[in-house]
């Protein structure tokens, strides 16, 4: 049968579809490993969406893109997103039937584990060059391989015929595909990081005042907890003074110092951030009192130990932390102020010291 190079180009449309909505899928705000599973299915619908209109060599052997989809899963996803893709498409080429089921899925296996490989070796560069996308077509023509698998007289026609066509494609289609998911990353990259940039503290890396308000609302609508939640104000004792005494460099110093403590005394759920100047905010969801009182003192501890060095000599600093705890959905601007009392009585009592307020039973 003459095949048309032509006929791929249908597929070249699903490309940029595709590309979109990797795009989309880059944007979501869910944790890394959910957004793979996700672009891990986009594939491999693309890939079994391409194999409902492909060439076909002979009765039950159809060459198509599939393998550059799943190629693509594994190169800009990773091992976990190139399986549930490959899975997608095996099952979609099994259940299609035919004399190219075992060779099918074998290429669509081979050009997973190549992509996989190609997305391994460019782990440590920012943005993959056109010479990056050629060597990935390149690696994906591998599949083209499980044609050995066919019988004798059905493979001496799909080398000739077929092998062409679909290695062009796949070299073509990690051009094309890849130069859309190239751009749709470079943007996506560069929305996170202004976010990131108007929503943190570039001293100390933890969030500003207005991350913390978008971070607390996300928290309480994301967080069901039957053990409450609690807000800590944290403020260094007499902080003015250590920057007259050593000067601001060193100042700032310790103010990194006391986020990395922050960052080491909090579990991996609680929102941390700067309010200005000395004085730091910790959120913690699904907290009893018990719990928030236990992170408190941790906290403080943890600042009083810690020292920063300067001209030989170790500079400590202490910290007096207010704390609001609620065993219902509490407003931030009243928790603040309820933990805001706290602190100042924490200051008046002599400083370096926890206080908390009593029981919120309702909430704010």
């Amino acid at each position: 049968m003459k095949l048309n190079a032509f006929e791929f180009l249908d597929n070249f449309a699903l490309m940029a579809l595709a590309a979109v909505l990797y795009g989309i899928i880059l944007r979501l705000d869910y944790p890394r490993d959910v957004r793979r599973i996700l672009g891990g299915i986009m594939f491999g619908v693309g890939a079994a969406v391409s194999m409902m209109d492909p060439l076909r060599v002979a009765p039950g052997v159809i060459v198509d893109l599939r393998s550059l989809f799943i190629g693509f899963s594994g190169a800009f996803l990773g091992p976990v997103a190139m399986v549930i893709s490959l899975t997608i498409g095996a099952v979609t080429r099994y259940q299609i039937g035919g004399t190219g089921v075992v060779p099918g899925i074998v290429a669509m296996t081979l050009a997973g584990c190549s992509g996989t490989l190609w997305g391994y070796l460019m782990r440590n560069r920012s943005r993959a060059r056109v010479r990056h996308l050629l060597l990935l077509g390149l690696m994906l023509c591998v599949g083209l391989l499980a044609f050995l698998l066919l019988p004798p007289e059905i493979r001496i026609k799909a080398f000739k015929n077929a092998a062409p066509y679909a290695a062009a494609s796949y070299i073509l289609g990690a051009l094309l595909l890849g130069t859309f998911v190239e751009r749709e990353r470079f943007y996506a990259m560069r929305e996170r990081r202004l976010t990131n940039e108007v929503n943190t503290d570039p001293l100390t890396g933890l969030l500003n005042r207005r991350g913390v308000q978008s971070g607390f609302e996300a928290a309480q609508e994301e967080t069901v907890s039957e053990n409450g939640a609690a807000i800590l104000l944290v403020d260094l004792d007499h902080f003015k003074k250590l920057n007259d005494t050593y000067g601001h460099d060193i100042g700032d110093l310790v103010l990194q110092s006391v986020g990395a403590t922050l960052r080491k005394a909090v579990r991996q759920s609680d929102l941390l951030a700067r309010l200005g100047g000395e004085e730091f905010v910790v959120y913690l969801p699904n907290a009893s009192m018990a719990d928030a009182r236990n992170i408190a003192e941790r906290i403080r501890a943890g600042i009083e130990t810690s020292s920063v060095a300067s001209n030989g000599s170790s500079i400590k600093a202490s910290t007096s932390i207010g704390g609001c705890w609620s065993l219902n959905a509490m407003d931030l601007t009243t928790g603040l102020k309820r933990a805001d009392v706290e602190l100042y009585k924490a200051k008046q009592g002599g400083r370096n010291q926890v206080r908390f307020t009593p029981t919120i039973k309702s909430a704010a």
